[in-house]
């Protein structure tokens, strides 16, 4: 039932051309949304910026328990701005108002806690309700952009607004702190893209505090910071080895 109301009351709104705009930079629990069209985005805005850049930061945002911590209020208080039947809408908050957590151990039961958050993981509704959730967060410049499935946030920022990294990092933490979110900065990561051809490439200094490598893994492919893929297809082949050395393992044991 869940996942019925999903598709005729939910993903309607997402499909709304008035609020494309607002959904456009998530790839993740939407129509067409999929990892193949955001790693597609993710490139064609890379080798975009290139032609007019030297060179573009990715930064890879790491929040944490960000589907755990999904204030309830703070959800409805957004949905009721989209064009959702009442009966709909009440019945989403319904869904998840009185809710508890019981821990059981030994045969022993902790107090009842009431859950004020989180979109219930596993649940039907729940991983288009962190869409929803998330649907404000933006880029404050035009001009750089954003990434977004479902939790995993990527930023896009070329040489030119460098010094914007910072403003930029502080609006997506504000916007964290004020949606019961946090903003790992010591776990987030940059990469400095460059074009393949171009030698002696000299890195930027550090405008941020961020680790900063020489690739990175985007939902499962590996971005070198020259845009070739040879650790990408070294990380398949090393897998691919394992899983042959594994069935030929499991065969000589079953033939034994």
């Amino acid at each position: 039932m869940e996942k019925t109301l999903v598709r005729r009351f939910l993903y309607p709104v997402l499909r709304d051309q008035s609020l494309f705009q607002s959904f456009s930079d998530q790839f993740a629990f939407r129509p067409s949304g999929s990892t193949t069209s955001a790693l597609i985005f993710l490139l064609h805005q890379l080798t975009n910026l290139l032609e007019k850049h030297d060179y573009v930061h990715l930064i890879a945002l790491d929040f944490s328990k960000a589907f755990d911590t999904v204030r309830h209020c703070s959800l409805f208080q957004k949905m009721a701005d989209f064009p959702l039947p009442d009966n709909v809408y009440n019945w989403l908050l319904e869904f998840l108002s009185d809710r508890l957590h019981e821990t059981k151990f030994n045969g022993l039961h902790s107090h009842r806690l009431s859950i004020n958050s989180s979109i219930i993981q596993g649940s039907g509704v729940g991983p288009v309700l962190f869409v929803f959730n998330a649907y404000d967060l933006h880029p404050v410049y035009p001009t750089n952009l954003m990434l977004k499935y479902a939790d995993d946030t990527y930023l896009i920022i070329p040489s030119s607004n460098s010094h914007l990294i910072p403003e930029e990092l502080a609006h997506v933490g504000n916007w964290a702190s004020e949606h019961n979110l946090k903003l790992n900065v010591e776990k987030s990561v940059e990469v400095i893209v460059h074009r393949p051809q171009k030698r002696n490439f000299v890195c930027p200094k550090p405008t941020i505090n961020i680790a900063r490598k020489s690739h990175i893994t985007v939902l499962g492919v590996v971005i070198s910071n020259d845009l070739k893929f040879d650790k990408h297809i070294d990380n398949i082949l090393q897998k691919t080895s394992k899983n042959t050395v594994c069935f030929k393992s499991f065969a000589s044991t079953w033939y034994v």
